[in-house]
């Protein structure tokens, strides 16, 4: 259970390190997110905002056919078909074929867009156009190259247009036509719109091809059901535009386009059956007009007024065979007028519908032959005749007319057949009124003929006004649910999306190159990454780095936050003395050379020195001497090298007074460099001289090499009683600690205690919360030095 809670606690204090961590570097995460905000502000000022436009249209069928203006007339059989999946897709590649869209831009002007130069971007203008350019051969607009004009307005009469970049510049007068690469055009002003007041401006009219503002379009326009349900006609038309009324004026164009091209298809086989109904009224009005001239003149040859009664009741029944005969012979005579039709009538050319005919084969023939011959038209204002569709139409339209060819002499057999049989009854009842005379007979045959003509006179009267009733009522195939309107929001740039990446990058920016810093940094830092390398062993103090214009030596009186850390360093010294109750000799070493084990040594000799103790300094790393840097001594004396190389030069010849602003201490220097450091330090001098100098002073202050290059310092560590180790934050390696702890576990050091050297303030103590303030003396620093530190520009 303790382990549980003690490593609850460890996780804790890591998480609240790594959050300190980061929180030092507050300001580049500050600076990042402002730099980011402000990009994205830029980016969202000048971007170009896109929005979507919609509009909905049902494509009508016989579900729907209720709500059309025609549904009265659905007796006559004038409402559509219903769509199956296929129709309803090819409706959907209608609606984007090129022939619609390139009416569609032409109607628009699609192909002329006008902008306005600004200073940072420039934006396409629709509405309130400050004037616009009218071009007056359009006979030849498909094969006009693309045209950029340049223009500026210099007056309400006057501007000044050249074409492209390097065009000339030339001077004309509003509404006065004058030519370009294109030919001749002219500008008309709008001197109300708010734009024609932006003098001195440019504008650019650029003309593009219609095929290339088709296929701009194409590219942009979707055209897809709302719903996934087979059954459902509806189809939501949509574009993606910077220009709300442009892309709205555009769907709505494109639906009115479409309409009207499918009002077209529908006439096409009203038209026809018009033209053919008229046609056999002609024909039919010259002979019922013939029959009825005969009847007359028969009558009044004859003096006919009545016929005998004796034959009245034979009559009768011969009546109903006449009626039969008489709805087989406008059969007949249909088909016969049919079958000569399609004799005569050119390849692909509509078959009037809806005559009457009583074959539900015969029609059902004619209308998929119809069908067919739309089908193929409507593909050929898009296509050639070598497309493989056309080619297959073709083929099925041939075989279909063959099949209604063969329907039409089917059934005219079958009436023939049955015309036979009336016939060979009338013939038998014929026999029965032999009696009646003759003129009666004759008079009757003249009746029949006159009702056969009147039948079919007044069916072809009627279905002349169902055909022009249908030619006029006919509705648009795509009823508007909804006109086009767009959205309020933009589709892009999106404010709140580009804000919040953003602040994501912003944020992530930092801390990802702090992260990487980081989980590549190897350096020590502050005492806390000593204390995780070096847990069992203590720290003493941490030294603080200095600028370069600093003085690297303390001073009496100093209320500098260096003086401060080496007064630290000196209580806990003490403390530490204390508490091991160890004598005086203190040895400052380090692992490698760079980590200032001189500049601690020198600098603790003088606050030990500020407390009235009496302090020796001795310079034992004799291979790289570096007191003498701290020491103004123009005359060269001798020192520790001379020292136990010669035994006649005892201490006394070889100890230097330092006055530190009134403060003294002695110094003993490495003196030469000797060809063999390590057996100088190895006899018995070096011993001899330690144990003198301890009783004479209150603290010996031992300089020594660093203990992973040379094993100078091993040599001699037990003559020490405390062992000051000096590492340097930014500098020292975290694996360099394990190298003192080994020394230590294994005996080869005494005494052990850190000195973190070099360390910044901002990483002071536990992540500052122990750190030097201001206000002990310490004049706090200008902002300009507190932003280059939080910048990481000054140590």
């Amino acid at each position: 259970m303790k382990e549980n809670e003690s490593l609850s606690r460890q996780e804790e204090v890591s998480l609240k390190d790594q959050i300190r961590h980061y929180l030092q570097y507050w300001f580049w995460f500050i600076l990042s997110l402002t730099i980011c905000i402000t990009i994205a502000f830029l980016n969202m000022r000048y971007s170009t905002y896109s929005y979507v436009s919609e509009a909905t249209i049902l494509i009508k069928d016989d579900k729907n056919a209720s709500l059309s203006e025609i549904a009265i007339f659905e007796d006559l059989g004038l409402t559509g078909s219903a769509l199956n999946k296929s129709q309803f897709e090819n409706e959907i590649e209608i609606l984007k074929s090129r022939r619609l869209l390139s009416e569609v831009v032409r109607k628009l002007k699609s192909n002329i867009r006008y902008f306005k130069v600004g200073s940072i971007k420039t934006s396409e203008l629709y509405e309130d156009l400050p004037f616009k350019l009218t071009i007056f051969d359009t006979t030849n607009i498909d094969q006009l190259s693309s045209k950029s004009l340049i223009i500026k307005i210099l007056s309400d009469t006057e501007f000044e247009i050249k074409e492209g970049e390097e065009g000339e510049v030339k001077k004309y007068s509003f509404n006065q036509p004058f030519k370009i690469g294109i030919g001749e055009v002219a500008l008309e002003p709008n001197v109300d719109s708010d734009e024609f007041q932006f003098r001195k401006e440019n504008f650019i009219v650029a003309i593009g091809t219609v095929d290339k503002a088709v296929n701009d379009l194409r590219r942009k326009i979707k055209v897809q059901s709302v719903s996934k349900n087979s059954s459902s006609s509806i189809l939501k038309l949509t574009i993606i535009s910077a220009q709300k009324l442009k892309a709205e004026a555009t769907l709505d164009t494109l639906v009115a386009v479409y309409n009207k091209d499918a009002i077209y298809d529908r006439n096409l086989v009203s038209k026809n059956t018009a033209d053919f109904i008229i046609n056999r009224l002609e024909i039919i009005t010259r002979e019922l007009d013939s029959v009825e001239t005969g009847k007359v003149d028969f009558k009044e040859k004859n003096r006919l007024t009545d016929i005998r009664a004796e034959g009245q009741l034979f009559l009768e029944n011969a009546s109903e065979l006449n009626k039969k005969q008489i709805v087989v012979a406008t059969q007949k005579e249909l088909l016969k007028s049919m079958t000569d039709y399609i004799a005569t009538s050119k390849d692909y050319t509509l078959l009037p519908s809806n005559l009457g005919i009583e074959n539900g084969g015969v029609v059902q023939a004619v209308n998929e032959y119809n069908d067919l011959i739309i089908r193929r038209q409507r593909l050929l204002n898009s296509s050639t005749e070598e497309n493989p569709i056309v080619i297959e139409l073709s083929n099925q339209i041939s075989q279909f007319k063959e099949n209604v060819k063969e329907n039409l002499n089917t059934v005219t057999l079958a009436l023939d057949i049955e015309d036979r049989d009336i016939r060979k009854q009338i013939n038998k009842i014929g026999g029965k009124i032999s009696q009646i005379p003759s003129i009666a007979k004759s008079s009757r045959d003249i009746e029949r003929q006159q009702t056969i003509k009147e039948s079919l006179y007044l069916y072809l009267l009627q279905k002349r006004e169902e055909t022009a009733i249908s030619l006029a009522v006919t509705t648009p195939k795509a009823k508007i649910v909804d006109k086009a309107y767009t959205a309020k929001e933009p589709v892009s740039p999106q404010p709140k999306f580009i804000y919040l990446v953003a602040l994501i990058v912003g944020f992530a920016i930092p801390f990802v190159i702090i992260f990487i810093k980081t989980f590549f940094d190897t350096k020590i830092h502050n005492r806390v990454d000593v204390e995780k390398e070096v847990p069992s062993l203590p720290i003493l103090g941490e030294i603080p780095v200095i600028d370069s214009k600093d003085s690297e030596v303390i001073t009496n009186n100093d209320r500098s936050v260096l003086a401060e850390a080496f007064r630290i360093l000196r209580t806990n010294l003490g403390y530490f003395i204390n508490s091991k109750e160890n004598g005086n000799v203190v040895f400052v070493t380090s692992t490698i050379k760079g980590e200032g084990k001189t500049f601690v040594a020198y600098n603790l000799a003088i606050s030990l020195t500020s407390t009235r103790k009496s302090v020796l300094l001795i310079g034992a790393d004799i291979r790289n001497p570096q007191i003498h840097r701290y020491i103004d001594e123009n005359e060269w004396k001798i020192g520790l090298s001379e020292y136990l190389f010669d035994s006649s030069v005892d201490v006394n010849s070889i100890t230097n007074k330092v006055d530190i602003e009134g403060q003294n201490f002695d110094v003993i220097l490495s003196g030469r460099i000797p060809p063999n450091p390590a057996e100088l330090l190895m006899s018995e001098r070096f011993e001899t001289i330690i144990a003198e100098v301890k009783d004479k002073y209150d603290y010996v202050i031992v300089d020594t090499a660093p203990t992973l290059l040379v094993t100078d310092t091993l040599l001699i560590s037990q003559m020490a009683d405390t062992t000051v180790y000096v590492c340097r934050a930014e500098y020292t390696d975290k694996k360099l600690l394990q190298y003192p702890k080994e020394l230590y576990d294994e005996g080869k050091i005494k005494n052990i205690a850190f000195a973190i050297n070099g360390i910044k303030l901002t990483n002071f103590g536990y992540g500052s919360k122990y750190g030097y303030g201001y206000g002990y003396g310490q004049e706090k620093p200008s902002v300009f030095s507190r932003l280059k530190r939080a910048l990481k520009l000054k140590k």
